[in-house]
């Protein structure tokens, strides 16, 4: 009963990543939302920016991926944790980058900032998820 227990765990640690894919839809439909008013001239510029958010979808596919060695050993404490920190670090990391880019790309839409400056500020929350994926990787690997 204890091994189904976590079992269990484990495979809703991994379902916890669907948490940092739902991150990166989100963010990607607000960054692509602001895309869509932007004036013709600059919206390639703003389209550059408005894809950053979906990087945490990637991370979330990667742990998951990660978790499949350590899942068939047993290891399934280590499974559920990397699964939930992953999922909910990417999860807002991807929310609030979408937030990010697109005041980015309000920004350059009037001019007061270039593309490479709202890159620049996107990669603050993505440094959240990308430590996420790091660490887990310690904790599956290290």
């Amino acid at each position: 009963m204890e091994e189904i227990f976590a079992q269990t765990m484990a495979h809703l640690g991994l379902a916890g990543l669907g948490l940092g894919l739902a991150g990166s839809a989100i963010g990607l439909a607000i960054a692509g939302s602001a895309a869509c008013g932007m004036r013709p001239e600059a919206r390639n510029s703003g389209l550059a920016v408005s894809v950053l958010p979906g990087t945490q979808g990637l991370y979330s596919f990667a742990v998951g991926y990660l978790c499949l060695q350590p899942l068939e050993e047993g290891r399934y404490a280590t499974v559920f944790a990397c699964g939930l920190l992953t999922g909910l670090a990417c999860l807002f990391s991807g929310w609030w980058q979408g937030r990010v880019c697109a005041s980015g790309i309000q920004s350059i839409n009037a001019e007061r900032m270039t593309t490479a400056q709202a890159m620049l500020l996107a990669v603050f929350p993505e440094f959240y998820a990308i430590l996420s994926l790091a660490f887990s990787a310690l904790m599956l690997f290290g």
